[in-house]
Order: structure tokens, then sequence, then C-alpha cells
């Protein structure tokens, strides 16, 4: 208990330090200023990752370790659709890193509620990880060969209500809400509108990652820690890939590989009640596997350079 304690008071303070101390103001992040603040951001996610190797052991290390570079990877990719989000609803850049305040809350509020979730059914219904990993490896074909994706703002269940019920202003207001109009009614604004939007993705996109290190590690503790330090500065990590988002051409391909990986290991384990080749051994498997296949996706990425109609594409 006293461990969970620890880290939640810990992730709290860094919490208050990002969103209170860090966006005092509406600013706009530069590429060097995103690029030291996502240093600065990894190397806590690090230091949380030497603390349960020192305090835990091996094994806990490796898999905190490979948790978090997926959920990280999950993390750039869901970064895309921000900016589509954000490029919709032409979000001025000063207003950007509120907006990605409020992304951030609810990312990890999502995931809290699927992680209690996930480890309350799964401790009861074991058969349910063969139901995760059947939905790991059809959302791994999805993202690796379904084009035609349409994360198009305007087709959000919640805008389309939401728009049914209350006007919205054509006007941004800094980051209010709602304002009132000339004829004293309360409309809303379109930054009310995008934190709406950056909600509901939070929700997909945790009904996504979370499987995914349920096929990881079945602690608890690993699960949360590793969701929370890969959600924490993502931020200032999206204005650094705003800035290089044609290096990621070939990073689908890589997550689909982990996406079916992870998902045909957590069927093979519960079909043959074990491990493929021993507890310890498939976590350093595991870990070998999904920083192989991303670094190949970056490489092929960086070798093999989107042209410009794709970069146009993506922005």
């Amino acid at each position: 208990l006293y461990i969970w304690l620890i880290f939640n008071v810990f992730l709290a303070v860094l919490l208050f330090f990002d969103f209170v101390i860090l966006s005092r103001k509406e600013k706009i992040i530069e590429f060097k200023q995103a690029g030291l603040l996502t240093i600065f951001w990894k190397s806590i996610a690090a230091l949380v990752g030497l603390w349960i190797f020192l305090y835990g052991d091996t094994k806990l290390g490796i898999e905190y370790t490979t948790a978090f570079l997926s959920e990280l990877a999950l993390s750039v990719d869901n970064l895309f659709v921000f900016i589509i989000i954000f490029n919709y609803f032409s979000v001025p850049d000063s207003l950007k890193m509120r907006a990605l305040t409020f992304g951030i809350v609810g990312a990890l509020i999502a995931r809290a509620i699927f992680i209690t979730i996930g480890v309350a059914v799964i401790s009861k219904f074991g058969w349910v990880m063969v139901i995760l990993g059947i939905f790991l490896i059809f959302t791994a074909y999805k993202l690796a060969f379904k084009k035609n994706k349409d994360p198009n703002p305007k087709n959000n269940i919640l805008v389309k209500i939401f728009s049914k019920f209350m006007k919205v202003s054509d006007k941004y207001q800094g980051y209010k809400f709602f304002i009132r109009s000339n004829s004293k009614k309360i409309i809303a604004t379109p930054f009310f509108l995008t934190v709406i939007v950056l909600a509901s993705t939070d929700i997909v996109f945790a009904v996504d990652s979370i499987p995914t290190v349920f096929g990881i590690t079945d602690n608890a503790f690993i699960i949360w820690s590793s969701n929370a330090m890969a959600v924490l500065g993502l931020r200032p990590l999206f204005f650094l890939i705003a800035n290089l988002v044609d290096l990621f051409r070939f990073l689908q391909f890589g997550l689909a590989t982990i996406l079916f990986f992870i998902g045909s290991k957590m069927i093979f384990e519960h079909l043959h009640h074990g491990h493929i080749v021993g507890p310890q051994s498939d976590v350093f498997i595991s870990m070998g596997i999904i920083v192989g296949v991303l670094t190949t996706s970056i490489l092929a990425s960086v070798l093999f350079p989107a042209g410009k109609q794709n970069i146009e594409k993506i922005s």
C-alpha cells in the first residue's frame, strides 16, 4: 500500500508542477523547448523505472520498461490525431498547451478506470485474456491496412449531440468554455468543443492501449505506473512530433506488429496455461521484440522519408 501511496503522491506533485507552474500562461512551445521538456519528462520516467528495478526486482523493472515503451509508442500515434483535431478547430498555438492539459487529465482518468475494471475482471474471468488478445489482433489489422480512418471531429458523436442543444461561437475567447452572446445567451466556444473531442478520443485510446499492457504484465502497479509515466509529458512531445511528423511514416506498421505479437502472446499463454519460454525469459523476449520493432520502424522512416504529398495528408 505504501508503494502505491508514494508513487501517487509523486505523480500528484509532477502534475502540479506541469499544469500549474509550467502552464501558468498561454504560450507557444518552440521546438527547442519542446525537445528539452521531452527529455526532462522521459528522464523522470526512467527514474521511476530505476526505482522499480532497485526496490522491486529485475522482472518488474523489465516489465515496467516494456510496458512504458509500448504505451509511449501508442501515445505518439495518438498525437497524430490530436494534430488533426487542432487543425480542424483552428486552435491558436497559444491555446494548444492548455487544451492538451485537459487531454492529459482525461487520459489519466480513462486509464485509471479501465485498469481498475480490467484487473477486477481478469482476476475473476481468465478467459477475458483471449478476448483481449483477439481485440488486439483486430486492432493491429485496422492500424496496418485500414487507410480510410476518419478522425474528422465533425463526425464525433458528442459534438453532434452538443451542437443540437447549444449554439457554438465561431471565435475563441482565450481558454474560456462558455461566453455570453450579444443577446446575453450563454454559448459555447470552439475551445470547449476541442476539449470534448480530446476527452472522447482519450477514451478510445485507453480502450486500445490498456489491453496491450495487460499482455505484458498482470501487475496492477506496473500497469498504472507505466501508463501514467507514458502519458505525463505528452504535451511537449506533441509540439516535438508536430515538427517531425514526416519522420514517423512507418510507425503505424511497427505498432501493428507489436499489437499482433502481444495479442497472439495473450491467447497462447491462456490456452496453454503457461508462458512461451518462462516467466523471466518471456519478459526479456517481449521487450526485445518491442524495442526492435520500434527501432526498425523509425529507422525505415528516416531512410525512406514520406513524399510531400504524404506529409501534407498527415498535417
